[in-house]
Order: structure tokens, then sequence, then C-alpha cells
């Protein structure tokens, strides 16, 4: 009896042989020449997932920053905001005293010189 191989040495040989590419840098020199296929979409696609993975990382992170950026402008919005209130209530406050009666009276009398009318000397228009 004769060994399998003798009969079959190019039927086993043809079946055996992996697709060569014609371009040398597509298989490196330290890859064994028994690298499938398979293995290879295999790290294709996990090399897709990383990169993927990595996208939607950095993508969060500069989510986040933007967050975080708009939260300290709009903190110093309402810094700023609550200044110009507090401003604005001074002033009322200084035109309300700067307009009162009393004030405008004793201003008349020290700057102008002005008096209370006498009874006879009021005019009433019509």
């Amino acid at each position: 009896m004769l060994p399998l191989s003798l009969g079959r040495a190019g039927a086993t040989d043809a079946r055996r042989r992996e697709f060569q590419p014609p371009v040398a840098w597509f298989r490196p020199a330290n890859i064994a020449s028994a690298t499938s296929a398979e293995l290879r979409a295999l790290i294709v696609w996990l090399a897709c997932f990383v990169l993927v993975g990595v996208g939607i990382g950095l993508g969060h992170v500069w989510l986040r920053l933007k967050v975080t950026d708009i939260g300290y402008r709009l903190s110093a919005t309402r810094q700023v905001v609550e200044r110009l209130e507090q401003e604005g209530n001074e002033l009322t406050m200084e035109v309300a005293r700067l307009d009162a009666p009393g004030r405008l009276e004793e201003a008349a009398r020290m700057r102008l010189g002005m008096v209370q009318p006498e009874k006879n000397q009021e005019a009433v228009l019509p």
C-alpha cells in the first residue's frame, strides 16, 4: 500500500497553498506564511472597533469640556447680572433720595437763598 501523499501530491499542495499577493509589502517578512485571511479580517475588525471606541471617547471628552466651559461662562454671566442689578437698586435709591421734597427744599434755601412764600404771595394758575 502506498502513502496517500504519493498519489495526490499536486492536489494536496494546491489545497494547502494560500493566496499570495503580488505586492511584497502586503505580507511582512516576520509573519508566518500560514496567516489566514480570517485572522487578518479579525484584526481589521478589531482595529475598526478600537478606532470607533477612541472616536467615541474623544467625542465624550470634548463634550464634557464644552459643558464645563459653558458652565463657567454661565456663572460669570450670573455674577455680572447680579452686580448690575445691585448697581441699579443703588441708583434707584440715590434718585429717590435726590428727588425727596425735603432735600430739594433744603437745596433751594442753601444754594439759591429761596424762602417759603407768604400767603398773599401765592398765585393760583387756572
